[in-house]
C-alpha cells in the first residue's frame, strides 16, 4: 500500500499535473476546501472536502484525488457511505464526460467507514477519469453520511485552476 501511495505521489509532479479549488463555500480553518455542518437527528458533524488535483499515475491511468476530513461532534456513530461515493467530469463550456471511475479510498477498508461520536476520520479518494487531467475544466463529487435511519447526501463543486497549488491543499492536521 505504501509503494502504490508513493507511485501516486511520484506521479503528481509530472506535466499532466492539475489543480482542482472548490467553488463552494470553505471557511477560515481550511479555506481550500468546502466545509459543511451536517445535521442529521441526533448527529453533528463538521466536514471538510478537498483535492490536491488531476494526474496521470504510474500506469498512465488519469486520475483525481478528493480528501473527506469528517469532525463527529454529536453523541452517536456517523457512516461515511463509500458505496454512495461518485464523480462527475465536465469538459470546456461544462460538457459532461463519459463517467470517472472510483479507484480507491484509503485507508483501506469497508466501504461503509464509521466514525465515533467524538472523533475525526480524513479519508482520501481516488478516481480513475476519462481523459487527461488537464482536458477536465470542472469536477463534481457526490458523497453520503448515515446516522442511524437519517442520511445527507451533497454534492461538492471544483472547478481547474492550474495557479491553484496542487500539493498545498490537503486538509491540515490538528
Amino acid at each position: 500500500m505504501r509503494l502504490a501511495l508513493a507511485l501516486v505521489a511520484l506521479a503528481a509532479c509530472g506535466p499532466e499535473t492539475t489543480s482542482f479549488r472548490t467553488t463552494d463555500k470553505g471557511d477560515e480553518l481550511v479555506p481550500s476546501a468546502a466545509a459543511y455542518e451536517v445535521r442529521l437527528d441526533r448527529a453533528v458533524a463538521n466536514v471538510h472536502v478537498s483535492s490536491n488535483g488531476g494526474y496521470v499515475s504510474a500506469g498512465e491511468e488519469p486520475m483525481t484525488h478528493v480528501a473527506f476530513e469528517i469532525q463527529n461532534l454529536g453523541r452517536v456513530p456517523i457512516d461515511f457511505d463509500g458505496g454512495a461515493l461518485s464523480l462527475r467530469v465536465f469538459g470546456r463550456e461544462g460538457v459532461a464526460l463519459p463517467p470517472a471511475t472510483f479507484a480507491m479510498v484509503t485507508p483501506l477498508g469497508p466501504a461503509q467507514v464509521t466514525i465515533a461520536p467524538g472523533t475525526t476520520a480524513t479519508l482520501e479518494s481516488y478516481f480513475v477519469i476519462p481523459v487527461r487531467p488537464r482536458a477536465v475544466e470542472s469536477m463534481r463529487v457526490r458523497w453520503s453520511l448515515r446516522a442511524g435511519d437519517a442520511r445527507f447526501v451533497e454534492e461538492t463543486s471544483f472547478v481547474r485552476d492550474d495557479g491553484f497549488p496542487v500539493l498545498d491543499t490537503s486538509i491540515p492536521r490538528s
